[in-house]
């Protein structure tokens, strides 16, 4: 069986990606991979592993109006059926990553085999949030896939029943691929990153990392830890822009964007880590916030350290089960500030739980269990 990995967009940012593709490799299975932005850190993966590659140049420059946007989307499509033509035969199967990725191939996708495993949880899916009446029909793509993937054991019965589905979809977890052990207080490959947790030395780090916005608000979080003065630092470590560098905090630092897996040396020296998801309008649906499923909770849970999320149904259920984490039903900083003081007094079991989360979580079985399912369809 040879496995065609398709993907739109930079995959070293997407950790189910990336352990698809290593996992099948590992298997020894034939894999392909076909994407349109890859880093020389995956390259290298790939030829260690002889994974073929085919990278597609594409122009991701903003479009000048909705025509332009869609326009780019064709030529793109295009060029990735040239490429995949060549090679698919009777024995591939297409593995399609994201609803990004499903956009880009189109009708043609059906006359394939394919599994279609999805990062966000989706009912619809536009070609352009501004032309609502053009969009992809999820339901009969859904039910012609060999396989669907969901992030979370609640996005899978949902989708489930959005789109009509004989099977409930395989809950595939967001947790990394990770052969190369990290330590707990690793050292620091980042110049800067590493300057910033030198001068924290000594105080427990508090850390949130991933995307700023509107669906996870930290303020309340800076201004909570900043209450338990300097034997606290909270830290942020993010691509995005530093949008609470206006708070005025001693006890708040703020690290720019470190490359994976190289950002989880500074992941391995926090104390507690944070989650924050607030439902918004964003292109997604808003069940999608509510059933998050962060890959933040393996990268935490790795090092064994507790965490700290708002009360939705994809943290707590978790936290709940496992004793891994504290889920704050106000958002506001004297809960908080409560939760903190929760962990402190039973660290040493969260951490421990945290841990075991962690390793109770096997990639490799639910993988097996895909291939189970494209075989026997």
């Amino acid at each position: 069986m040879k496995f065609i990995l398709v993907h739109v967009g930079p995959i070293h940012k997407y950790p189910p990606a990336m352990a698809v593709l290593q996992t099948l490799s590992d298997f020894g299975y034939e894999v392909v991979l076909c994407t349109t932005d890859i880093t020389e850190e995956v390259k290298n993966i790939c030829d260690v592993r002889r994974i073929k590659v085919i990278n597609i140049k594409a122009n991701f420059e903003t479009p000048k109006n909705q025509l332009d946007k869609l326009s780019k989307l064709i030529k793109l499509k295009k060029e990735i059926w040239k490429e995949i033509d060549l090679i698919y035969d009777e024995s591939s199967v297409l593995w399609v990553f994201s609803d990004a990725t499903l956009k880009h191939l189109g009708r043609k996708l059906l006359e394939r085999k394919y599994v279609l495993h999805m990062f966000e949880l989706s009912k619809e899916v536009y070609y352009h949030h501004k032309i609502p009446i053009i969009s992809v029909n999820m339901k009969k793509y859904a039910q012609s896939a060999l396989c669907v993937i969901q992030a979370e054991y609640n996005r899978s019965h949902i989708s489930k029943i959005w789109w009509d589905l004989e099977k409930l979809p395989v809950v595939f977890p967001n947790k990394p691929y990770q052969k190369k052990e990290i330590r707990k207080y690793s050292s620091i490959t980042d110049k800067t990153a590493n300057l910033t947790i030198e001068k924290i030395k000594g105080r427990k780090i508090i850390l949130y990392q991933g995307n700023l916005g509107g669906e996870r608000p930290l303020e309340n979080l800076i201004k909570a830890v900043d209450r338990l003065g300097n034997e606290y630092a909270f830290v942020v470590m993010s691509g995005s822009e530093d949008i609470y560098e206006h708070i005025n905090s001693d006890n708040y630092f703020f690290i720019p964007y470190v490359s994976a897996p190289l950002h989880l040396e500074i992941t391995s020296h926090a104390f507690i880590g944070v989650m924050s998801y607030v439902p918004v309008k964003n292109g997604y649906s808003k069940l999608n916030a509510l059933y998050c499923a962060p890959n933040k909770i393996y990268e935490y849970s790795m090092f064994g350290i507790p965490m700290i999320g708002n009360d939705i149904p994809g943290l707590s259920n978790i936290f709940r089960s496992t004793n891994s984490g504290v889920c704050v039903e106000k958002f506001d900083e004297d809960s908080i500030v409560d939760a903190i003081a929760k962990i402190e007094n039973e660290y040493t079991d969260m951490s421990f739980n945290s841990k075991k989360f962690y390793n109770d979580t096997n990639v490799n079985n639910r993988i097996k269990k895909i291939i189970n399912e494209i075989v026997d369809s």
